[in-house]
């Protein structure tokens, strides 16, 4: 397959620096060479550099020297080595980003196991021993997109969301403007707003944990949406069993009251995420009519099965420019 225009991807290529550094588990033998990638598996990246506007200079590398390490067999005295050497890489290779694929590569970077649910997609700034200083981006190892088509979607979201935002520059801090009332008079300024609307409610809660019997609400988030235009209205945090709020029992009543209110309104939609939990704290203070409730989760898995589908997952399928 041919490269996009001043883009080099190859394991032996000598200049420097380079944009890109796909970094892959352990070298594979591919025709006699060994090689960080194989042809397949640089065939999903290279479709997936095709896709973005721009001209790169790409390399890759492996992870480790040695061939057919393992996340099983890798060892802390051998990630230590492996680290020497491959901060020697990215000190000859001076890349702008490192695209982290596997979990030898990630186990050698981060300098330990860590899951890699919780890594994949998100930007960390490091630092090889010399003083370079280099962000890296953890993905899904091309491999897995080669054995599993369905892996694409992660892949190729993982791979352009880092690419745009931290080598184009494309991100930007979300700037939400919300009210936070602590007395009725204060709530009564934006309470009309959330009554009668019939413009969608995105709803979310924060709670001191996971068990509706025990634990408690501290907040309860209102946002208004236009279902037509995506608009954002206005955003309300009422505070309930916040201990920073400290409100006495007829507030804290009110503001139950006018969050009964608006759960039972019929003209709008009420937008959650993992709906069941937080339907279950709010039964639990008194909501007990809530109408046309629409579930980000479960819409999420009707239109993509095998995804992760939590809030801050969807958040960066949709909304990759903005950081939270």
């Amino acid at each position: 397959m041919a490269l996009p225009r001043h883009t080099i991807l190859d394991y032996e290529y000598k200049d420097a620096p380079v944009d890109i550094l796909f970094v892959g588990d352990s070298p594979k033998m591919f025709e006699g060479e060994y090689e960080a990638f194989r042809s397949s598996e640089m065939n999903v990246i290279l479709k997936n550099l095709w896709a973005i506007k721009g001209d790169f200079k790409v390399a890759s590398t492996p992870a480790v020297k040695c061939p057919n390490l393992t996340i099983d067999t890798i060892s802390p005295q051998i990630r230590k080595a492996c680290k020497v050497h491959l901060h020697d890489t990215i000190d000859h290779y001076q890349p702008k980003l490192i695209l982290a694929c596997g979990k030898v590569a990630n186990n050698v970077l981060y300098g330990k196991a860590k899951e890699e649910s919780k890594l994949r997609g998100h930007a960390v700034e490091m630092e090889t021993d010399s003083g370079f200083k280099f962000k890296v981006v953890s993905i899904l190892h091309p491999f897995q997109v080669v054995a599993e088509p369905k892996n694409s979607f992660l892949f190729s979201t993982d791979l352009v969301n880092a690419i745009n935002n931290e080598l184009l520059g494309k991100s930007s801090d979300a700037n939400v403007q919300y009210k936070f009332p602590l007395s009725v008079e204060e709530l009564d300024k934006v309470s009309g707003e959330f009554l009668e609307t019939s413009r969608d409610v995105a709803v979310d809660i924060e709670t001191t944990g996971l068990n509706f019997l025990e634990d408690t609400i501290h907040t309860i988030s209102l946002t208004l949406v236009d279902r037509n235009t995506g608009e954002i209205g206005t955003t309300v945090v009422v505070p309930i069993d916040h201990r920073e709020a400290s409100l006495g029992y007829k507030t804290k009543g009110e503001f139950m009251r006018f969050i009964i209110n608006v759960m039972k309104n019929p003209n709008n939609r009420k937008v959650l995420h993992h709906a069941s939990f937080d339907l279950k704290f709010l039964k639990r203070y008194g909501v007990e009519e809530v109408a046309n409730v629409y579930d980000t989760r479960l819409l999420q898995h009707l239109h993509l099965e095998d995804v992760p589908k939590r809030l801050k997952d969807l958040v960066g399928y949709y909304f990759p420019e903005e950081k939270f």
